[in-house]
């Protein structure tokens, strides 16, 4: 049973959760000893509510589960876990993330709870309507970002915000271009049913509009005066562009873009540029 609660729990996800540590990163404060310890503790709560929100993504989606060849392996979908364990696991693991959250601060709590109510919403009725869809995935990763800064009580300018939200739901529109080329192209047997309302014309046209809108907010980002050694953060946009424009080309002209995670490690060049803008980062903010 162990085995299938923690591959329930989706633990390879909890990547996402890293943008927890963009306030200590981005302010300067990433080897601050107890302000690394408060956003770690906001890291751990926050995998438990994602792992939490799997698992009543789960229970609702079981039935569809069991008809997809990828999916139906799921724990819940093939029966290893029941519906009335899975609801156990999912409240524990929520009332887990609840309590330590509490440990850093009551700040911690609230933006918790939103993200937690907002993917319930988005399991029963968002995720199926078209443009929210990408909208509430977006917010998930901005909620992430200003949970951290909440941890370790430090603000984040709104340039960096926007940035974050732009940057998710450019890869959120990846995500479903590539559902849907395979949908069309027969790769797939049936994509999830918001597909039906998108067309690869209108995310391409999407794609370019928040392209442009991230870019523009990350340059604002690096020459801001509030921002720390803002001078040299320009020389940080040009490895941005770069990384914008590949994930681009995988996206469109190599048809990837399924999985974001997997392309930093598949893409020599993506993994290449991330690895130097965080070294740079590093080196610029905290050195």
């Amino acid at each position: 049973m162990g085995k299938f609660i923690w591959q329930e729990m989706r633990p390879h996800q909890w990547t996402k959760n890293l943008l927890v540590f963009a306030a200590l990163l981005f302010g300067g404060s990433l080897f601050a000893e107890e302000k690394l310890l408060m956003a770690v503790v906001a890291f751990c709560a926050f995998c438990l509510a994602s792992s939490a929100v799997y698992f009543f993504n789960d229970i609702v989606d079981a039935e569809n589960d069991r008809q997809n060849p990828k999916k139906c392996h799921r724990p819940i979908a093939a029966g290893d876990i029941s519906i009335t364990q899975a609801y156990l696991w999912s409240g524990l693991l929520c009332l887990s993330s609840l309590c330590l959250a509490y440990w850093v601060n009551v700040s911690c709590v609230f933006l918790l709870a939103v993200y937690i109510v907002m993917n319930i919403c988005y399991t029963l009725r968002l995720k199926h309507m078209v443009i929210v869809d990408v909208m509430i995935i977006a917010a998930g990763f901005v909620l992430r970002a200003v949970l951290g800064a909440a941890a370790v009580g430090m603000m984040m300018t709104v340039w960096f915000l926007l940035c974050v939200m732009f940057l998710s739901l450019f890869l959120a529109l990846g995500k479903r271009r590539h559902e849907l080329a395979a949908v069309e192209e027969n790769t797939i047997a049936e994509g999830r049913k918001v597909l039906q309302y998108y067309s690869i014309e209108l995310i391409d046209q999407l794609m370019t509009i928040v392209t442009a809108a991230l870019l523009i907010c990350y340059a604002l980002f690096a020459v801001d005066a509030n921002t720390k050694n803002h001078e040299s953060m320009v020389y940080t946009v040009p490895l941005a562009l770069y990384g914008m424009f590949y994930y681009l080309y995988v996206v469109r002209i190599k048809r990837g873009g399924g999985a974001p995670d997997e392309a930093l490690y598949k893409e020599k060049p993506i993994l290449v540029v991330v690895l130097v803008y965080f070294a740079s980062i590093i080196v610029i903010r905290n050195l």
